[in-house]
């Protein structure tokens, strides 16, 4: 048969080198998703500003989440000295985790039906627009990915380097997010439940994972019990609680309509590879044009395998959700389905037909265009037709540079310390030239990096936006002696008539540094106009 072109061509030629293309389309997934927010951006996410203010006090455990995402962060801003560097991290991770998957497939049902199973997580929400936020839920994406393909190669391959990969990959995505534990619960059963995979119960393996798995994670369970366990307080604080006898039927199934919405399109995709029914009779190989075939059939184990942990991370999430009356948070989802499009793959089986291969192929490039596209509409056309404050037109650096000079010249010292509403503090703290250290939400419970009496020594800065109000006089008892500045105007950094960001901020100044004399009607908070302040745009 003669070469084909276009998509065909290009059907063919994944058939034949799956792994080429898989290539191309990480390289392209992380310069398109690194580049889109590094240009588009005026600010960082809150998520981001969250990593870089937070990540450089180097805690083994944090008020609300387990270190290792703000870590990387933290370390990688500090060898580049740039803060766009960050953008680079969420789509590196969604890589190493699809590389992950199509290694797994590629063990199960070989390389092209494993890079057709991968390819289709892009349509995933949690693999385009919100990988760009790097934090907990994206850095668990390769951990969470890597613990599977070496769960199933230590079950299979019975070597012990497997068995001790697999611990130590489900360790690290407990130091990402402790939502693991849904991952970490249904390989327990499954060694627990399935006929085959008891077997490994007589040989040195599971051992050898809980072992792995206990050294890596123990610093981090020593800090848990050394806190009292606060970051479960804020998923505690997170998941909505039931009220009403009847929340406790709809949490799960609102709960579970989310992930289904989320997962549309990459349903959409996978739909595109069979008919809705089974063809009666002799069925066509998979292959296409003049192509050799290369397919693994799936094993009864294998297919069980992955059904386990495509589906169990979920259901153990819901079921503990029901336990206890809560409603997961949607994001909560991020690492559960990475695994699902390859056990459809798999239990579903071949064969792709060519022209059904060649809608795939056009219909993932429509995926992997659109979505880019329509991130660049809502980041730069929205603005223009309707005010909706993002975090990314958020004046982080010119708040920065007001507060921080002020702080300056009315105390004489470099401000060190910064408190008050949670993204404004973080932004204070990221573009800020001291890079001043953050007392979380004006608790000092909350930030043990936080010596009080150097606080006092060197002063202190409160900066709130108006959710914050009801705080402040809460702020005022825990940090007396603040000298109130007044307040500020800036305008958002977007296209558009957007309204600007009305922010307050008090100054605290060191122990027994020069009274500042304030203007007549500056006794309450927010009343005075500072020099710098920028008015919004008539």
């Amino acid at each position: 048969m003669s070469k084909r072109s276009g998509l065909a061509g290009l059907v063919d030629f994944a058939r034949r080198e799956p792994f080429d293309v898989l290539i191309v389309v990480l390289v392209l997934h992380v310069f398109v998703w690194t580049l889109l927010p590094a240009f588009l951006n005026a600010n960082l996410q809150l998520d981001l500003a969250e990593d870089l203010a937070l990540g450089k006090e180097w805690q083994l455990v944090y008020w609300k989440h387990p270190p290792l995402p703000w870590w990387i962060a933290a370390g990688l801003y500090q060898l580049t000295g740039d803060v766009r560097m960050i953008y680079l991290l969420g789509p590196l991770a969604s890589a190493v985790a699809m590389w992950a998957v199509w290694r797994l497939g590629k063990d199960i049902v070989g390389g092209f039906p494993a890079l057709l199973a991968v390819l289709v997580l892009e349509g995933l929400h949690f693999f385009n627009f919100s990988v760009i936020k790097f934090a907990h839920d994206q850095c668990q994406l390769p951990f969470w990915a890597l613990t599977a393909l070496f769960f199933h190669r230590a079950l299979t391959r019975e070597r012990i380097i497997d068995w001790a990969l697999a611990g130590i990959f489900l360790a690290l995505s407990f130091w990402s997010k402790y939502a693991a534990f849904a991952l970490a619960a249904t390989l327990g059963l499954f060694l627990l439940v399935d006929r085959d995979a008891r077997k490994a119960w007589a040989t040195p393996g599971p051992y050898v994972m809980a072992l792995a798995f206990a050294l890596v994670i123990a610093p981090n369970a020593w800090a848990l019990v050394q806190s009292d366990f606060l970051p479960f307080r804020y998923v505690d604080a997170r998941a909505k609680a039931a009220t009403h006898w009847w929340q406790f039927a709809w949490f799960p199934v609102q709960w579970t309509l989310g992930q289904i919405g989320f997962l549309l399109p990459t349903l959409g995709l996978l739909a595109l590879l069979w008919p809705l029914r089974r063809a009666g009779g002799a069925q066509r190989p998979l292959t296409v044009g003049n192509v050799d075939p290369n397919v693994i059939s799936p094993g009864a184990f294998d297919r069980r395998c992955l059904a386990w942990m495509a589906l169990g991370p979920f259901a153990v999430t819901t079921l503990v959700a029901v336990l206890l009356g809560r409603l997961p948070v949607a994001m909560w989802g991020y690492p559960l389905w990475s695994i699902l499009p390859l056990a459809i793959v798999a239990w579903r089986g071949a064969p792709f037909e060519d022209v059904r291969l060649i809608r795939f192929a056009l219909g993932f490039v429509a995926v992997f265009v659109i979505m880019p596209l329509v991130y660049v509409v809502v980041e730069e056309v929205e603005p223009m037709v309707r005010d909706r404050p993002k975090a990314t037109q958020f004046p982080g650096r010119r708040l920065a540079e007001i507060v921080t000079r002020d702080f300056f010249e009315k105390t004489g010292q470099p401000l060190a310390y910064v408190t008050g509403t949670e993204f404004a503090a973080n932004n204070v703290a990221v573009y800020g030239p001291t890079r001043p250290h953050v007392i979380v939400h004006g608790d000092p419970k909350l930030s043990p990096w936080i010596d009080m009496a150097d606080v006092k020594k060197r002063g202190l800065l409160i900066v709130w936006e108006p959710q914050g109000e009801a705080l402040v006089d809460e702020w005022m008892k825990t940090f007396p002696g603040a000298t109130v500045r007044g307040r500020l105007m800036l305008p958002r950094q977007a296209h558009g008539k957007v309204a600007p960001v009305r922010l307050q901020y008090a100054i605290v100044p060191p122990e027994g540094a020069p009274l500042i004399i304030l203007p007549p009607g500056a006794g309450r908070p927010g009343t005075v106009q500072p020099p710098g302040t920028v008015q919004p745009p008539k």
